[in-house]
């Protein structure tokens, strides 16, 4: 390792706060839906589709991420995407109009895809231990969904009490500084020197089938998880006639527990088997889901929306960390590969689930959901099938065992 500890634990904050950003942007577009429409006199579903500019920009940088990270240092992507940020939400505070508003969306949300493919890359290469890895990785994504329990109680309070809609803005120029503040003293891992290392056999190394099933499992788990988070309200409110407080209560219910699940399952990966991990939380999380979707009982669905989040929670973290175990040593593009698949999710799942509930109602809008997490469930089982990991990375299975052939 060619990263010392102070400079590892350094970047692994990088990583943490990349995730915030990210996570900070994605999990308040319901919360700061109504002010931005009010602000422009726009219908919500106008500013609905606008948001889709910030899932684009956002998949457009992870799809590239591996390309830009071989041509600029990691540290120079970063402080670009954090200046970007603070640059637009200063001119957008200066003129608010809508087609710079328009902008603004789909240049925050392209600085946040910076952050995440940078973000998840940092971990892969300065944890090179296969257990560490998967650790870090989930650990990394406990953030995404930390920010999305805080920054929504913190901006209903806000908005409660009369702010303007660009609070949100400014809150993630302050992250962006604390992202600046951060890299500014750290030292970061070459993508030409780790390239280097492996005497020029990254490109020759093929990734094998499992790394395209694992692909495909990603996009599903993000689709998923996004159609049924986008229409789990209005399915609580209409279908199990729960008033609007409650069922903002039960999202949280999720949000919460898959926050805990995160920091929880950073552990439990260091003592159980990554693919047996995933192929567990996948099966509980595919029972959870479709219990939600067709069980409208209240009590149920806390109690499932509860292992759902807690279960669901390292999975796609777990994705990234499974597929970049599939060759000897990881590259920019690979992980970038897994993270693009997934950011189709996302770039699709609003479009998608809004034309089967126009043409098919609320009950398959969300049982498409549960549909598609089943497709994920599948295509794990196939990666581990043929996955390359455990052959290349026999550590990964577990350390117990050799830590008690050494002790003896």
């Amino acid at each position: 390792m060619d990263v010392p500890q102070n400079s590892k634990r350094r970047l692994n904050l990088v990583a943490y706060v990349c995730y915030f950003f990210t996570g900070a942007l994605i999990t308040t577009l319901g919360i700061t839906l109504g002010p931005v429409s009010a602000a422009f006199h726009k219908d919500p579903g106008f500013i609905g589709q606008m948001f889709t500019l910030l899932n684009f920009g956002l998949f457009v940088p992870i799809l590239i991420g591996g390309v830009l990270m071989q041509k600029f240092s990691a540290k120079a992507l970063l402080g670009f995407a954090a200046a970007v940020t603070i640059a637009f939400t200063a001119v957008l505070a200066m003129a608010q109009t809508i087609t710079l508003f328009g902008l603004t969306v789909l240049a925050v949300g392209a600085a946040a895809g910076i952050t995440m493919a940078v973000g998840s890359y940092l971990v892969v290469r300065i944890n090179p231990d296969p257990k560490e890895r998967s650790s870090s990785l989930i650990f990394t994504d406990f953030f995404f969904s930390f920010a999305g329990v805080v920054l929504p109680v913190i901006l209903g309070y806000l908005f409660k009490h009369d702010a303007s809609w660009l609070v949100m803005y400014f809150l993630m120029s302050a992250i962006s500084l604390l992202l600046i503040a951060l890299i500014a003293k750290a030292r970061f891992p070459s993508v030409e020197s780790a390239a280097a290392r492996q005497d020029g056999k990254q490109e020759k190394e093929p990734w094998g089938k499992a790394v395209f099933w694992i692909c495909f499992a990603a996009f599903a788990f993000i689709y998923a998880e996004l159609v049924f988070t986008m229409w789990l309200p209005t399915y609580l409110q209409q279908t199990v006639a729960l008033p609007v407080d409650t069922a903002a209560f039960f999202v949280t219910l999720y949000w919460g527990a898959k926050a805990t699940g995160l920091f929880i399952n950073h552990y439990t990966v260091r003592f159980m088997p990554l693919r047996t991990f995933l192929i567990g939380s996948a099966v509980v999380g595919t029972v959870s889901i479709a219990a939600i979707a067709n069980i409208p009982h209240a009590a149920t669905i806390a109690a499932a929306l509860i292992a759902f989040g807690f279960f669901n929670s390292g999975i796609y973290s777990g994705l990234i960390s499974y597929g970049s175990l599939q060759v000897k040593n990881s590259s920019p593009a690979l992980v970038s590969t897994v993270l693009t698949s997934g950011s189709t999710g996302t770039l699709i799942f609003a479009s998608v689930s809004a034309y089967i509930f126009s043409n098919y109602g609320l009950h398959w809008a969300l049982n498409s959901s549960v549909f598609v997490y089943v497709l994920a469930l599948i295509s794990i089982l196939l990666a581990a099938s043929c996955s390359k990991a455990e052959r290349l990375h026999p550590e990964s299975l577990g350390k117990r065992a050799e830590a008690a052939n050494q002790a003896a």
